[in-house]
């Protein structure tokens, strides 16, 4: 299978919601994403905002998946507020298939231009662990938290090399725009 990669538009919004359920793995507790009121901000309005980055995975017509990356103050995985946060899921039957690792590629490859460095809050027996690892994602220490139900998650973090240092010398979205829209 050869995914095709699109970036994810806000008039997308739609999607980014129906993924998250994937993300948070309420597929397999049967849950919803209305039991989970704090995951609201993970797409409430997305593309709205500066800093909302997407990717997602089209397989024969369908979407396989998707990441994107928000910039969110009280976010699971929030490091700094100058780290953005990145959401992933990959519907069951594309895992273990590479396309999850071509998605995060992709996202991270834009992420880079803008920001220094990338974060995550991941369950401890989530085996997107593996994944993430291979591309460069290392355990915060010390962010070991435990929910209410008992499940026990900690954050991530990618550095990027040649990535800009401070906000000054990174571009604005909208600056990246208008040059990637005039770059021929």
């Amino acid at each position: 299978m050869n995914p095709e990669l699109y970036f994810l538009r806000s008039s997308e919004a739609f999607m980014v919601k129906e993924l998250l359920h994937y993300a948070a793995r309420l597929d397999e507790s049967g849950e919803t994403l209305e039991d989970h009121p704090a995951l609201q901000q993970y797409h409430d309005n997305y593309g709205n905002y500066n800093g909302d980055i997407g990717v997602y995975a089209m397989i024969e017509g369908r979407v396989a998946g998707g990441a994107w990356v928000r910039m969110l103050l009280n976010g699971l995985g929030h490091v700094d507020t100058e780290t953005p946060e990145l959401t992933f899921a990959l519907l069951p039957e594309y895992r273990g298939q590479g396309i999850g690792t071509q998605i995060i590629e992709q996202l991270m490859n834009e992420v880079s231009k803008l920001y220094p460095q990338l974060s995550l809050s991941v369950r401890e027996e989530d085996p997107a662990i593996r994944l993430y690892e291979r591309l460069g994602f290392v355990k915060v220490t010390g962010s070991e938290e435990t929910d209410d139900t008992g499940s026990h998650s900690f954050k991530m973090l990618k550095v990027f090399e040649n990535a800009p240092k401070t906000a000054r010398e990174k571009p604005s979205l909208e600056e990246e725009r208008f040059r990637k829209s005039y770059t021929f």
